[in-house]
């Protein structure tokens, strides 16, 4: 290989025009990337470069030994105050090792990253001998130019954000309350994700209540018997870690089982976490943490599908992919995506719908060009019964990224729809509490992170061709018996204490 140039889905690929001055024209290039290089952007490259190019993304360099192996090293509590930081230290041990096993598989001297962003660590590729050459970027980080040494400078900006803590803790906090079996509840943030799983009956709190959490965040908290509620979405930074706090955390969605990351770790020592379910506690058992089932759930409970006699729609559902645990690679979306785009080409009968999440354009998640990505792949493939989904709320709000969502831009997603498909959703047993068949799908090559699920019986497809094989499959009398067994496994699960 005469090149090697490292990239993520954020560079403005006709900017990469600029290193044809860096390397030799008709050379032969390998473009090792964060994101899966679909076929329109691979000629694209080529084009843009002259030069021949050989594609190679990060998931298909370390196996998912190597990764959970990444989560594992990077986690050292007694040198990590923050999540970010262990975030942070996944990311560079995931690059490095990456990077050492690229540059030993592809020994080349002319070795060029144009990008510092969406999963890539810049320092780690710099010490492996990359030379860095800025490109044109959908979304440029500002550098903040204050010096360390600056006292007056540094004590304004701490000002500052003493300030808007203390404005977003008054004015910015939803708290809602709320009484149950003797005891009174709060809860902060959003009850969008997570009103439908608890039997209580919320109201909002009054404005003492955030003036009390001013207090807490200044230190200032005493022993009651309130029960403080959040969700892990949205959590984080919210209450302070101090014993006086009777503090408990719910699930807002099926975390994989055996996600190896440990961040819950991070969320404070006086926390016990709330499951909906016993699927819900496997995340919470695995990491040693203290849990229990909600003593306030709602059980519900999962319908006999409507079972089709012709498979006319299919909705596939995206995760997010960042950089909170190396087993999850930008390219896992992309690769959904590609693979969907070839099974319409085999069902031309058969209306396919692809749903973005929102939370892609968040500047850590995906990329802010990441939903236009998929769009533009998917026109280019010009299938007339594929598209993406319109139906996708506004991730940014006044300038603001959010982690959060209604959910009836979903609902309307699921009309008309036969079955849905997705990698580990929650997406998906919302639609099966609408009478819809659900599978999960994982085509990278690595863990099921549906596992909880996909144990109980429901279908799971790990390629191309098993997505094909249940297609075909779905109308059928066996089918229909295994998918009502996995129903009835379902059922009995939630009904455990």
């Amino acid at each position: 290989m005469d090149n090697i140039i490292v990239i993520t889905q954020n560079i403005k690929l006709p900017s990469l025009i600029k290193l044809r001055e860096y390397i030799k024209q008709g050379s032969k290039t390998l473009i090792v990337s964060t994101q899966f290089i679909f076929e329109n952007e691979a000629s694209e490259i080529e084009s843009y470069l002259n030069s021949k190019c050989k594609f190679v993304n990060f998931s298909d360099v370390l196996c998912d030994a190597e990764l959970e192996a990444c989560d594992v090293a990077a986690f050292n509590p007694t040198e990590q105050k923050y999540v970010f930081e262990y975030y942070e230290k996944i990311k560079r041990i995931k690059n490095r090792r990456i990077a050492e096993k690229i540059t030993a598989n592809y020994p080349c001297v002319n070795k060029i990253i144009v990008s510092d962003d969406l999963g890539l660590s810049l320092d780690e590729w710099i010490k492996c001998g990359f030379q860095y050459i800025s490109c044109e970027y959908y979304h440029q980080i500002e550098a903040i130019n204050v010096k360390n040494n600056n006292v007056f400078i540094s004590q304004l900006r701490s000002i500052y954000h003493f300030l808007g803590h203390l404005v977003r803790s008054l004015f910015g906090q939803k708290i809602y309350k709320a009484s149950y079996d003797g005891k009174r509840y709060l809860f902060y943030g959003s009850l969008n994700r997570i009103a439908y799983r608890i039997d209580l009956d919320f109201h909002p709190a009054s404005f003492v209540e955030n003036m009390k959490l001013v207090l807490f965040n200044w230190g200032i908290v005493w022993n009651d018997n309130v029960v403080r509620l959040s969700t892990l979405h949205e959590c984080y930074g919210v209450l302070p870690d101090n014993r006086k706090l009777n503090i408990k955390l719910i699930q807002d969605g099926y975390l994989p089982g055996n996600y190896s990351s440990k961040y819950l770790k991070f969320y404070g020592n006086n926390v016990e976490y709330y499951a909906w379910d016993a699927l819900g506690k496997m995340i919470f058992k695995y990491h040693d943490l203290p849990h229990r089932i909600m003593p306030f759930r709602k059980k519900l409970f999962l319908p006999i599908p409507n079972f089709p006699s012709k498979i006319k729609k299919v909705l596939c559902v995206a995760s997010g992919a960042g950089d909170w645990t190396a087993l999850k690679n930008r390219s896992d979306e992309d690769k959904m995506i590609y693979v969907f785009g070839k099974i319409a080409a085999v069902f031309p009968g058969i209306e396919f719908v692809y749903r973005c999440h929102p939370v892609w354009i968040h500047p850590q998640h995906q990329g802010v060009n990441s939903i236009l990505r998929a769009v533009t792949y998917i026109e280019w493939l010009n299938l007339p019964n594929l598209k993406v989904s319109c139906n996708i709320p506004n991730a940014n709000e006044k300038g603001k990224f959010i982690l959060s969502y209604k959910r009836s831009s979903f609902e309307d997603d699921l009309k008309g729809v036969d079955i849905v498909f997705g990698e580990h959703s929650i997406s998906m047993i919302d639609a099966a509490f609408k009478n819809i068949l659900f599978a999960s799908c994982n085509v990278t090559g690595r863990r099921d992170l549906f596992v909880g699920v996909s144990d109980l019986g429901f279908p799971h497809c790990e390629s191309l061709e098993d997505i094909v094989s249940l297609l075909r499959s779905l109308t059928t009398p066996e089918f229909k018996v295994e998918y009502t067994k996995a129903i009835m496994n379902y059922n009995e699960m939630t009904n455990i204490e």
